[in-house]
């Protein structure tokens, strides 16, 4: 068992994307909770993690959207961070630990 000295954010729905998300007559309900978590770089911590989000919460907020829905035309137009933050709770790991007993592989998306 390993640590990884990489902060972790995790981001999990909130009501509101589960609503948009079953808005759609696909046939397919969102019915089991899922989470996304990244590793964000070394300078970012516990305590500023969010100045690292802001960042990045478009791209965050348009993969979210995309792993329902593909078509961009189906996505809400108004993408902030304010509407991200009621979207999503975002929750940060400072310890992350690697039980796995195999070297952590990468692909490259």
């Amino acid at each position: 068992m390993q640590t990884i000295n990489r902060t972790a954010i995790t981001i999990i729905p909130k009501q509101p994307y589960i609503d948009w998300a079953n808005s759609f007559k696909d046939g397919v309900d969102y019915d089991k909770p899922h989470a996304t978590t990244i590793l964000i770089p070394d300078k970012y911590g516990e305590f500023d993690y969010e100045t690292y989000l802001k960042k990045i919460f478009k791209h965050v907020f348009e993969e979210q959207l995309e792993s329902w829905m593909v078509d961009p035309d189906d996505w809400p137009l108004k993408r902030t961070y304010k509407v991200f933050k009621e979207w999503f709770n975002v929750i940060c790991s400072d310890m992350t630990w690697d039980y796995g007993d195999g070297d952590v592989e990468h692909d490259d998306v």
